[in-house]
């Protein structure tokens, strides 16, 4: 019985168990351990090898597709989250921010506050941040989105 899908066979069985053996990551190492079965026994269908190694079709599938498109550095396991990291903020944005609200003495919402970034600094910050930045000089968020100082108790 011949197998539907096929796989590429410009890389051997031994290049794929060289890189089983020098990897320490166990999705990689599955992912790699998928093709050696692949390349190994031809004759098995893709339901077969998902069952000798215990995970479904669609994973031997997914595999499969990698590896034909990209071989085994395609395999390696994508790293999750923010590619770009949370953004840095200076303090100074804020220290000037609080400077402009104490001389106009006027509480601001805070998409005011953002407009007032965006002009002078020319950058975009989202309002959880300005929310946690003024918690952590002292101000709190009250009714009707609008930042006010915090009373000082004595």
């Amino acid at each position: 019985m011949s197998r539907i899908a096929t796989i590429r066979e410009d890389i051997s069985v031994s290049e794929v168990r060289k890189a089983i053996k020098s990897t320490n990551d166990g999705i990689l190492r599955l992912r790699l351990m998928i093709i050696e079965k692949l390349l190994s026994e031809p004759e098995l269908s893709l339901q077969k090898v998902a069952k000798s190694l215990i995970v479904n079709r669609e994973t031997v599938t997914k595999c499969l597709n990698l590896f034909n498109e990209g071989g085994v550095e395609a395999l390696r396991p994508k790293q999750a989250g923010r590619k770009e990291g949370n953004p840095k903020y200076d303090n100074e944005i804020f220290s000037k921010l609080m400077e402009t609200l104490k001389r106009q003495n006027s509480p601001w919402s805070v998409y005011q506050m953002q407009k007032h970034i965006k002009n002078n600094y020319g950058i975009e910050i989202p309002e959880s941040t300005i929310y946690y930045r003024l918690s952590k000089m002292g101000y709190n968020k009250k009714a009707n989105n609008e930042i006010k100082a915090k009373r000082a108790v004595s």
